[in-house]
Parts: structure tokens; C-alpha cells; sequence
């Protein structure tokens, strides 16, 4: 006789399911099941979007995005349809940025093929790329006072530009792993950078000098936002803080139930998108979650706001909106609580049995379980 062999998590054995546990066939699955979820009114985009900007000062109906696909596309949000491809990268386009100019604007790109492109949004045409990093550029962050560009690393390292000429100005060294983030502050005297050494440093943007070192993230800071005296940063330990940039510490934390990958913050709301695809909504002032918005089928990438309209971009190759405007926020609320007091079919038939039977009809129901 053989002995008994512990069954683990099983493997499919389809043809499509080789080396695939129970735990990765249920979720894809689920997903699939999700994905006629049409919340949000989802546009459908060619592959994962990763990021996503709202234009300032051009058409209110436009958007630009980066793709896994190596590509980056101008949006029209109304219609859903692309209005513009920029190809010629190598590699999923991570982070974008909007420079303006005499009048002109052009589209700043990074990617996993380590550059950064600089394109005309008119003609779609590639003006400059810059080349130094050594690892994929995952984060940009553009002063408009002084036309500087910096861009941050899986190397390490932040670099700035001059976007007038393509020249490199500094190298800005500190972080012992990836750069995942950064933010000017208002002035854009300052640079602030989010990385995967669970750290956010302070730097002198003109010298590159590191001036402050924030410690309170327990691993990878994905995001980062700059408000006024205020910093926001969303990470992996399933918490978005709140930091004092006076005394350099966190005053508020909002714990999540998975890695945060995204944050906005709007009005008296900060909002986050996660790895579970839920999008939440927390009144900053009492720091209770008040919403989700669901219907994302795969890890929310990234998010931006325009007025009282949220934008969310995903893995699962969708842009959706959602209304943030109070009234739409208060009407899911209560629609949420109205069906949490709906009473289940347990319930409804507990409440008219007597005590007695209330009994025999809970130890018939453990006999069903067993």
C-alpha cells in the first residue's frame, strides 16, 4: 500500500489550463463573468492601459493614455474612439506627460524600453528622444516654469532634462531600489519621489540635492500627489497616508484590503484604485470609506478627475467614468444600506419561529453542513 499523498492546489489539465492552479482558473473565471459588467460606460482599448492624464488647457474631452501595447493614444471621451496613435516605442508606454510651449503642446512618453519621447500631439511626429536610464522609466514629472523634464527609473536614479534643448542636466541619487513615482510641489522648487525602497525623498530640483527622507511605508510606494503643505502616497502595505510636509510626518492613514496601486484626491474625497479592481471613495474629513464604485475586471492602473467625473484606467484593457458629484455618491450610498437591510431568507423566517424551533432549525442546518 502506498501512503496517502497531501493533495494540493490542483493543476488544469486542458490544453489552455497547463500549469494553472484551482486559485488561477476560479479568477480567471470570475473575471470573464465580470467583463460584461458595463459600469462605468468602459471604452475598450487595444491592451492594458497604465496610465492615464487629463489635458488642462485643451479639449475638456480628451485624454491621453499609455499602453502595454507600446503605444500611447489621445481619446475622445465622449465618442470613445482614438483620435491619435503615437507609435515607435519598444516597450508598454508607463507614464506620460503634457509640456506647452509658445502655444504648442507636446506629449512626453516614457517606457520599459528605457527612453523617453518627446512627440508632436499635432502631427504625431517624434521630436526628440532622450536615452540614459539603464532599466525601464516608470514615472515623469514636468515643471512648466522652467520647461525641466525628470524622469524616474527602475535604475535607481531620476533624471532631469531640459525639454527646450534634450540636454541632461542632473542625475539625482539616494533611492536603493526603483523609482515608481514623482510630483513637483506647487512651486516646482522641490522634486518628490515614490519608490520601491518603501521611501519618499524631498530634493532640491535644481541641484538634485535629497534635503528630506519620509519613512513610514512598511514596502513599494506606488503613487504620489502633492496638495499645498500636504503629501498623499499609496502603497503595497495596503495603505494611502496622508503626510504633514511641515514636520515630515504621517497624520492620516486609510487602510485598504489589497496593494493601492492609484490615488486622486477631490474635494473633501480621496479616492484610490486597487489590485482587487474596487475603486473607493473615503470622506477625508472623518476617514470612513463612503463608496466603491465596481466593474474594473483586473487591477486598477491608474485615475484622474475632471470636475465631478472620475476616469479609471486597468489592466483590463478598459477606461471607465464615474460620477463624484455628491448627490450620485449619496444615492449608491443609500442603495448600499437599502439592500444590507433588506432581511436574508434565514432571517426572514428566524424572526417568525418561536424560540424552540429556532433551535431545531439551527441544529438541522449543522447537520446539513457536516
Amino acid at each position: 500500500m502506498f501512503d496517502e499523498v497531501p493533495v494540493g492546489p490542483r493543476i488544469g489539465s486542458g490544453a489552455d489550463n497547463f500549469f494553472q492552479s484551482d486559485s488561477d482558473l476560479a479568477t480567471q473565471a470570475r473575471r470573464a463573468e465580470k467583463r460584461e459588467n458595463k459600469a462605468g460606460d468602459p471604452i475598450e482599448c487595444t491592451s492594458k492601459v497604465l496610465c492615464l492624464l487629463l489635458p488642462e488647457k485643451t479639449e475638456s474631452e480628451y485624454a491621453y493614455i499609455g499602453e502595454s501595447g507600446f503605444v500611447a493614444k489621445k481619446i475622445n471621451l465622449s465618442t470613445g474612439k482614438t483620435s491619435k496613435i503615437f507609435k515607435g516605442h519598444t516597450g508598454p508606454v508607463t507614464c506620460i506627460g503634457l509640456w506647452y510651449k509658445d502655444g504648442e503642446e507636446y506629449l512626453i512618453t516614457g517606457s520599459w524600453d528605457k527612453t523617453i519621447v518627446k512627440w508632436d500631439t499635432k502631427t504625431k511626429e517624434s521630436i526628440h528622444t532622450f536615452t540614459a536610464h539603464t532599466d525601464f522609466v516608470k514615472s515623469l514629472a514636468i515643471s512648466h516654469s522652467s520647461s525641466i523634464l525628470c524622469s524616474g527609473s527602475s535604475d535607481r536614479y531620476i533624471s532631469s532634462w531640459n525639454l527646450v534643448t534634450g540636454e541632461k542636466l542632473q542625475v539625482f541619487k539616494g533611492h536603493s531600489r526603483g523609482i515608481e513615482d514623482l510630483a513637483f510641489d506647487e512651486t516646482e522648487t522641490f522634486l518628490f519621489s515614490a519608490s520601491s525602497d518603501r521611501h519618499i525623498r524631498k530634493w532640491n530640483a535644481s541641484t538634485g540635492e535629497c534635503l528630506q527622507v519620509f519613512e513610514g511605508h512598511l514596502t513599494s510606494v506606488y503613487s504620489l500627489k502633492i496638495f499645498d503643505d500636504e503629501m498623499w502616497t499609496a502603497s503595497a502595505d495596503k495603505t494611502v497616508k496622508r503626510w504633514d510636509l511641515e514636520n515630515g510626518k504621517p497624520d492620516t492613514t486609510f487602510t485598504h484590503p489589497d496593494v493601492v496601486k492609484c490615488l486622486v484626491v477631490a474635494g473633501p474625497y480621496l479616492i484610490t484604485g486597487s489590485r482587487d479592481e474596487m475603486i473607493r471613495i473615503f470622506e477625508i474629513g472623518s476617514g470612513k470609506m463612503i463608496n466603491e464604485f465596481e466593474g474594473h475586471f483586473d487591477e486598477v492602473s491608474c485615475m484622474a478627475v475632471r470636475g465631478t467625473t472620475l476616469y479609471t484606467g486597468s489592466l483590463d484593457c478598459t477606461l471607465r467614468k464615474w460620477s463624484i458629484a455628491a448627490k450620485d455618491l449619496k444615492k449608491s450610498v443609500d442603495k448600499t444600506e437599502a439592500k444590507k437591510s433588506v432581511p436574508s431568507k434565514k432571517e426572514t423566517i428566524s424572526s417568525k419561529l418561536t424560540e424552540e424551533e429556532e433551535r431545531i432549525l439551527a441544529e438541522l442546518m449543522a447537520s446539513d453542513e457536516d
